[in-house]
């Protein structure tokens, strides 16, 4: 078995238009409007401890990214038929 570092990428704040007003991805996380993506990020922080951010602008999204690892089988190759 090998490990591989798998990318898992997380929405975690929208913009909610017009303007720079976001929320929470996640509705279960909570439904407050944020007035600057700053305030939203503080408050996605407060929420959660998570520093790093991704951002997507012209999507309007806000995203974490956390890395998991994978195992994956060694591929044999048996090209004399020996195992």
């Amino acid at each position: 078995m090998t490990t591989e570092l798998k990318e898992q990428r997380t929405a975690v704040l929208k913009r909610v238009p017009p303007g720079d007003r976001w929320t929470f991805a996640n509705p279960a996380k909570g439904t407050q409007v944020f007035q600057s993506l700053t305030d939203a990020l503080e408050g996605w922080y407060q929420l959660t401890d998570e520093t790093q951010f991704f951002m997507d602008a012209r999507n309007g999204i806000v995203e974490t990214i956390e890395m998991e690892e994978v195992e994956r089988p060694v591929k044999r190759f048996s090209l004399y038929g020996e195992e």
